[in-house]
């Protein structure tokens, strides 16, 4: 890359950082740490379930998004309760932001299966430091000291319906609120932040010997953004090799490979090819993920897809 495209480069991921701050990160894998976009989807897989993903974007471009997430989330015995705790950790250029989040989810039986209310509490840290910025003015007084660190709460909700072979979901990730924090450059300001709304649903279908498909979406929007979609399709083969194909408006083609060397352990990568105007700078995002279920009580033979 030389050094033209690295300033452009660099300035496109300045420029995206605030449009990035407005939306919920999502990983390709999401459907398997659903507590990223519903605090409903805790407890949903019947056992303790940890999982751990950490995501690559934009490998090859310096200063990309890297982010790593872990997860617990489990039913409570005799109850019709749940809980879960996540931490994201997230750093783009010269900022971080982590942010932990529990959940609480209360299920009712409806219909084939039962519905889970959601609602997520925590807080989200951010840090700037613009002193590593370079500049073309080594004076820049915006540039000669890195931000404090800004705590806020953050507040989520959702609904989330499931049985053996289909869900949906719909939920806030982020509830609306108003608060007052310190922007880019150090002055202060009232933020309304976009609630952020997503649909996400899908079914399990079989199509053969040892053979299913599993279609899904998600559809999410954030203020002054236009709705963003994906499209997926796994093949799942004798429930225990899963292959897919997932499509994200204006951002990637997304492969995705996963394997379950017994009921309870899940390890996934998924490769992002970008097709959006910063794919000539970079080699796509790479995702690796794995998942632990403890106390699992489904038969191997009645698998949980969702």
């Amino acid at each position: 890359m030389n050094t033209r495209h690295l300033l452009l480069g660099l300035g496109a991921v300045i420029g995206l950082a605030p449009c990035s701050a407005q939306h919920t990160p999502i990983t390709t894998q999401y459907l398997f740490n659903g507590l990223l976009i519903n605090p409903a989807y805790a407890g949903s897989r019947g056992a303790l379930t940890a999982n751990l993903t950490c995501r690559q974007q934009w490998a090859g471009f310096e200063g990309a998004p890297q982010t790593g997430l872990v997860s617990i989330h489990s039913p409570v015995p005799s109850t019709q309760l749940s809980l879960g705790l996540m931490v994201a950790a997230d750093r783009i250029g010269v900022s971080d932001q982590t942010a932990i989040m529990s959940s609480y989810a209360y299920r009712v039986r409806l219909g084939s299966g039962k519905l889970a209310f959601g609602l997520g509490a925590g807080l989200k840290m951010q840090h700037h430091a613009w002193t590593k910025v370079i500049t073309t003015d080594p004076g820049d007084e915006q540039f000669l000291a890195d931000s404090p660190r800004e705590v806020s709460p953050e507040f989520s909700g959702g609904l989330y319906w499931a049985d053996k072979q289909y869900f949906v979901g719909l939920s806030l990730p982020v509830l609306p609120r108003t608060i007052a924090p310190s922007d880019s450059l150090g002055t202060r300001g009232r933020l309304l932040a976009g609630s952020q709304p997503m649909l996400a649903a899908g079914t399990v279908l079989a199509a053969g010997e040892g053979i299913k498909l599993k279609p899904s979406f998600l559809l999410r929007k954030a203020s002054g953004a236009p709705v963003q979609g994906d499209l997926n399709l796994n093949v799942i083969w004798r429930d225990r090799f899963w292959t897919g194909v997932s499509w994200r408006s204006n951002d990637a083609l997304c492969l995705l490979l996963e394997f379950l060397p017994t009921p309870q352990l899940r390890l996934g990568y998924s490769y992002d090819m970008g097709m959006g105007p910063l794919a000539r700078f970079h080699h796509g995002s790479h995702e690796v993920m794995i998942q632990y279920e403890f106390g699992f009580r489904v038969k191997a033979q009645d698998p949980r897809y969702f």
